[in-house]
């Protein structure tokens, strides 16, 4: 799905993610991620699509998403109703 669209190098996680205590390591892969998928079109991957490529619930994901977004980490571009366009803030 959305992996077959990005050219993969590895992985950087901003320090203040990495020495986060208020964040659990679900919360650092899934910003990670959001971070890597994040293109001109922002990330727009599913819950369904994060549940499935860190093997944990939707509503795990949902939980650290929204985490990420109240702490200022991950903000939402759009939303449809439907879809949403998220974007990892510069740190």
């Amino acid at each position: 799905m959305e992996n077959k669209n990005r050219d993969f190098k590895g992985i950087w996680i901003p320090k203040d993610i990495y020495l986060s205590k208020e964040l659990s390591w679900t919360d650092k892969l899934i910003f990670i991620e959001i971070n890597s998928l994040d293109n001109e079109n922002h990330c727009v991957a599913s819950n369904a699509y994060f549940s499935d490529f860190l093997g944990i619930s939707e509503r795990s994901v949902s939980r650290s998403i929204s985490k990420l977004i109240q702490q200022g980490y991950v903000k939402v571009i759009n939303f449809d109703g439907k879809q949403r366009a998220l974007t990892t803030v510069s740190t």
